[in-house]
């Protein structure tokens, strides 16, 4: 739980995809649950790595957006394996990107395993998810 006491889930994209991740942003909010994500999080002079991993710990899962430009980006395979790590929950959201291609192009899906990857299109059941689980964290 956050410090506000709300489940927390921290939002990890690539630089190219944060129109879309603030979309998924902006409905985790509207469902009551606390997010930390960079666009709107760091600040101009923040210490972006320190700001990711004090971060980190306060957040009750990871939600992982892979796109075809996302999946090249250092940062995101630092921020899965620090929520790893930690033994955060992590889901891995894809989008034109798949699995296979990933593990062909990519070199490895060690962090992804298929029970924590889903398509994009299956987001609104991820949402449902989310607010259960918040709810269940806030009794």
């Amino acid at each position: 739980m956050s410090d506000k006491g709300k489940y927390r889930i921290f939002i990890s994209h690539g630089w190219a995809d944060r129109w879309l991740a603030s979309q998924i942003d902006r409905r985790l909010r509207e469902l009551s649950v606390d997010t930390f994500i960079d666009i709107t999080h760091i600040g101009s002079g923040d210490e972006i790595e320190e700001r990711i991993f004090s971060e980190m710990p306060k957040c009750d899962e990871v939600l992982a957006l892979f796109t075809p430009w996302s999946v090249d980006r250092n940062w995101v395979w630092v921020e899965l394996g620090a929520a790893r790590a930690l033994g955060k929950r992590v889901v891995a959201v894809l989008y034109e990107v798949s699995l296979a291609t990933i593990e062909a192009e990519k070199g490895g899906t060690t962090f992804l395993r298929s029970r924590n990857v889903m398509d994009i299109n299956g987001m609104e059941a991820y949402f449902r998810d989310v607010s259960i689980r918040a709810k269940r964290g806030s009794e």
